[in-house]
């Protein structure tokens, strides 16, 4: 079950994702890049690449690939965009692969003060927290640059499911594999 659950939280950030930044390119350049007060790491620009960069720290090591986290210098959003798909379809077949053993072995976590060991369950838990915690943050900002942002407070509720089957598809996510029923 919990492997289950994780390859559906997986999906859905892959949803959340798509949604977030397809509202993003609405957006002119020099606007996303626009310095906002109330902005984490100061832009909406500079906040989807840390998620993007946290991301792909945290997809290596649970890989059993650990490397330190670093920040890039994203040069465009169809650049980072590209690459956001190609981490969350990582994510998503790291999660449709695990098997409930996996999920208390140790990885490795490089870390300023040294390597720390920690439970692959809990590191994927924390990936998904620290996602939804920086769309959220994301979500708030788009608002601010004029742009009406996506919902994406849904997590696949059977009754919503006519409302999402069209993009969901376009995606290649399955209700049926992650509940185990045809949608």
């Amino acid at each position: 079950m919990t492997a289950n659950l994780l390859l559906a939280q997986a999906c859905n950030n892959r949803w959340s994702n798509h949604r977030l930044l397809v509202a993003c390119t609405t957006l002119p350049a020099a606007a996303l890049h626009a310095a906002q007060p109330a902005a984490f790491f100061g832009s909406l620009w500079a906040l989807l690449g840390h998620l993007l960069d946290v991301d792909l720290f945290y997809l290596d090591a649970l890989h059993d690939q650990p490397r330190p986290y670093q920040d890039t210098d994203w040069p465009d959003l169809a650049t980072l965009r590209a690459a956001q798909i190609a981490s969350d379809q990582r994510l998503i077949d790291l999660c449709r692969g695990l098997v409930p053993q996996q999920l208390t072995t140790l990885i490795t976590l490089p870390r300023a003060s040294g390597p720390v060991r920690e439970q692959r369950l809990r590191t994927l838990q924390h990936l998904f927290v620290h996602q939804l915690h920086h769309r959220g943050q994301a979500h708030a900002l788009l608002l601010a640059s004029g742009v009406a942002p996506p919902q994406l407070d849904e997590f696949f509720l059977a009754q919503d499911e006519p409302l999402r089957r069209t993009e969901l598809a376009a995606l290649g996510i399955d209700e049926g594999e992650l509940w185990g029923i045809a949608p």
